[in-house]
């Protein structure tokens, strides 16, 4: 899709494009001890140093990527032109919060990407039963419908946005993407306008692969470094140039992990919005 095109073309055509077709706080360093009159001391304290984790193999890392990651989109009430397949994507917000209230209920703990990705490269502790909750695209009800009733629940998520739609009406604004940094949540990105990464060549690669990554550091004022593929599609010989984009791990939706590059297509499932709790937590329980 043409840049000059793409805007005209947002909204609902993008709703179905999320969906594969059918066909840390730093420590603080020492200061300086301040003088002193007395004697110096006769000995040092002795000192402690922890190596650092030893990354896991890739084989560790499939054998770790058990958790469930779940899909959201547009969170808002249907409208009468919405297509048959839009509305497979949209969640109505009542809808939402219940499907997360069966989350709770049903004992799943939401967990953040950054503990994810501790988890599969280090080996780092989980709570019992965890999931996921991330939402692609960068509508504005992520800000407007899916940040308080997240808040409410104290559950982090992670939100992939486009940057191309990043300002424009219905879609986040910069300061709404820094609140939801400042709430806790990750930030990742989707490309600059959805492109899928399978087919991509040339100049393409950075205008899609490392401008967005750019442009959300720029945002929030810290890096970026994780990214869902648009369509959830990928290819293997795509997954070299997301790694020297600088990204730590991607999502897709439900193809296996690739097993040289498994960070970078961990999976994913959407809940429609015709999942009642019972079917969401069976469905989850199944990932």
């Amino acid at each position: 899709m043409q840049r000059r095109t793409f805007l005209a073309a947002a909204g609902t055509a993008l709703l179905a494009a999320c969906s594969r077709p059918a066909d840390d706080a730093a420590p603080t360093p020492a200061g300086r001890s301040p003088r002193t009159s007395g004697p110096a001391p006769t000995s040092a304290a002795p000192t402690t140093s922890s190596a650092p984790p030893t990354p896991a193999t890739a084989a560790e890392v499939l054998a770790r990527a058990t958790v469930p990651v779940l899909c959201f989109h547009q969170l808002r009430d249907f409208r009468p032109d919405d297509s048959a397949y839009a509305r497979t994507l949209i969640t109505p917000p009542p809808v939402f919060r219940a499907q997360l209230q069966a989350l709770r209920d049903g004992g799943r703990t939401p967990i953040g990407v950054p503990d994810l990705l501790d988890h599969l490269q280090f080996g780092a502790p989980l709570p019992d039963r965890p999931v996921v909750l991330t939402f692609d695209d960068g509508s504005v009800t992520h800000h407007s419908v899916a940040l308080p009733v997240l808040q409410e629940f104290g559950f982090p998520a992670a939100f992939f946005p486009m940057t191309v739609v990043l300002g424009k009406t219905d879609w986040l604004s910069a300061d709404q993407l820094r609140d939801l940094d400042r709430a806790g949540m990750t930030i990742g990105a989707h490309s600059w306008d959805h492109q899928r990464v399978d087919r991509l060549t040339g100049d393409q690669w950075a205008v899609q692969l490392d401008q967005p990554r750019a442009e959300l550091a720029g945002i929030l004022g810290h890096p970026v470094d994780v990214m869902a593929y648009p369509h959830g599609m990928w290819s293997p010989e795509a997954l070299p140039r997301v790694e020297a984009a600088g990204y730590r791990a991607a999502f897709q939706l439900a193809d296996p992990l690739d097993p040289t590059y498994p960070l970078l297509t961990l999976r994913r499932i959407m809940p429609p919005p015709t999942w009642d709790g019972p079917t969401l937590l069976a469905r989850v329980e199944a990932f």
